[in-house]
């Protein structure tokens, strides 16, 4: 099985201190409908551009930024950016839950959230229904477009914000981290 190896961008408050990012970064987000992608370690991919726009914003400007090297095998990765066979299995698991919602008389509208927590939970009872240990996803900004050949079909441009969420029991596959901001952390 190959290995996928992943840059990923961990921003985290910084009021702890050096000696506490470095001891205990990544964190782990909190449970909750609130997370895209469920409960797990967070990460921008690839660059850290988005992990400053969130330290920014989220943390008022007074944010560390940990680059972390994650390895994980291509099967255990749930792939929602790069990869169409993974698009496809979502795609599916959205319209089992969604089945499942409609059977039991429920309107709750399905959230990625939702699913992937309904799907992790399935998996206690039934082993291999959702075998990953991480999930790459991007959000849809409003983005403008730009014609491939003067026809309908059209490419986003703009930057992608990706990404990648590393479930608890798969820190493991956390290979390195390095403090990369502020400078004084580094």
């Amino acid at each position: 099985m190959a290995a996928v190896h992943i840059t990923g961008y961990h921003t985290c408050k910084k009021s702890g201190g050096k000696a506490e990012v470095v001891k205990n970064a990544p964190f782990l987000s909190r449970s909750g409908p609130k997370q895209w992608l469920t409960q797990g370690y967070y990460f921008w991919t690839d660059s850290d551009h988005f992990a400053h726009k969130w330290g920014q914003n989220s943390y008022n400007n007074s944010y560390a930024i940990l680059e972390c090297m994650i390895e994980v095998d291509e099967k255990l990765l749930l792939d929602l950016v790069g990869s169409t066979a993974d698009q496809l299995y979502f795609d599916k698991m959205l319209r089992i839950y969604k089945d499942r919602l409609k059977s039991a008389g429920q309107s709750e509208s399905a959230t990625v959230s939702a699913v992937i927590s309904h799907m992790r939970e399935l998996t206690k009872d039934y082993p291999g229904t959702f075998p990953f240990a991480a999930i790459k996803a991007q959000d849809k900004l409003r983005r403008p477009e730009i014609s491939f050949n003067g026809g309908r079909e059209m490419m986003p441009l703009g930057i992608q914000r990706l990404q990648l969420c590393l479930f608890e029991n798969f820190i493991h596959l956390l290979k390195s981290k390095n403090i990369v901001h502020p400078s004084d952390f580094v």
